[in-house]
């Protein structure tokens, strides 16, 4: 390690401009590259009290190290993209997304990455700047969309010659530079479909939103797959919600209910409608599960605010993201990633709406 003179406590930030790693070495009296060292968390053979004396000297100088200098030095970006395709402006609102977004970003700040978040609808795509100009060392992406725009996306995004993560995705792209991470959606539709066949429904809607989503279809195979083994002439009907979102899962239930009658289940695509239906159901003095069963999907937070609690299924949404995450920089670290099609299990939470 090299040798530097003796560290000057009284040392102040430099006058008219942001304090420099050289600035830093030289108040701690250890030389340049020991700073380095602990600026990317080389410190094995570091002794505490230097590790010490230099952090006390950052907090000091206010030292914060130039992001793109040290990218060049690195020949990396130190940033990894987030596309949403979603015609949806409020992305973020909706939960799921928010966790997976949460969970990626939190583990590559951890690590010293950044996160630069876009959302595009699938029309906009092509002329995003996450497209147009390369600014990332790899790319995460959800996607919305049929199965061809869908695969139209995923294959710009190959020419751009980045590790590619795909989130909630079913399609496969054999024997190329990508990785692709989702939880078991037609396992959990399955358990939610057999828990209406149990407590004997016959007749059953599925809450869907129009924009499709590869999960959504995931659960709607589930539950028609329980139906196909339970054998007992049950039928599946699918209600298309408009946006999903409130106001619109109830126009299409009341709708629905008004056509077709009261199902003996509503199974939601997910938390957010099951609660919708649930207070329409309730506005029309319907009980739950008395006259009809229902059940969400996520158990995020506030599936347990209601009452009856909603029965659904947890996803590990957070986890999928922190994945995403270590898979990404596992792939920059040695060309490979750990697997390229990861499923994460997920589970039943009965509560008292079935």
């Amino acid at each position: 390690m090299a040798k530097a003179g003796p560290p000057r406590p009284g040392a102040a930030k430099p006058a008219g401009g942001r304090a420099t790693l050289r600035d830093v070495a030289e108040a701690s009296g250890v030389s340049p590259m020991t700073v380095s060292n602990l600026m990317n968390g080389r410190v094995g053979s570091m002794r505490p009290e230097t590790r010490l004396r230099i952090e006390a000297q950052i907090e000091k100088l206010g030292y914060r190290p130039h992001t793109m200098a040290r990218s060049l030095r690195l020949s990396k970006r130190l940033s990894i993209g987030m596309v949403i395709v979603d015609d949806m402006p409020n992305y973020l609102a909706d939960p799921f997304i928010t966790h997976v977004v949460s969970g990626l970003g939190n583990h590559l700040n951890a690590n010293g990455y950044g996160l630069l978040l876009q959302g595009h609808s699938a029309a906009a795509f092509k002329g995003s700047p996450m497209v147009r100009d390369i600014r990332t060392d790899a790319i995460c992406v959800m996607l919305s969309g049929s199965d061809a725009i869908r695969r139209g996306v995923v294959e710009t995004l190959l020419g751009l010659g980045q590790p590619i993560v795909l989130f909630q995705e079913i399609l496969k792209f054999p024997a190329v530079d990508l990785c692709s991470i989702r939880q078991d959606d037609r396992g959990g539709g399955r358990m939610l479909g057999q828990v209406a066949l149990d407590g004997g429904a016959k007749r059953l809607a599925m809450l869907v939103p129009e924009l499709y989503w590869p999960a959504i279809g995931e659960r709607i195979k589930g539950i028609r797959e329980a139906i196909r083994q339970q054998k007992n002439g049950a039928e599946l009907r699918i209600v298309t919600c408009g946006d999903g979102e409130f106001r619109g899962t109830q126009a299409a239930l009341a709708q629905d209910l008004d056509t077709h009658g009261l199902p003996d289940a509503i199974l939601a695509g997910n938390d957010q409608m099951g609660i919708s239906a649930m207070k329409l159901l309730a506005a029309r003095g319907i009980r739950i599960p008395e006259q009809v069963i229902l059940t969400g999907f996520n158990a995020f937070e506030f599936w347990q605010y209601t009452d009856p609690v909603l029965t659904t299924v947890r996803s590990p949404a957070y986890e999928i993201g922190a994945r995403g995450g270590s898979e990404i920089l596992k792939r920059l670290a040695d060309g490979s990633f750990t697997q390229t099609d990861i499923v994460y299990p997920v589970a039943l939470q009965r509560g008292g709406s079935t």
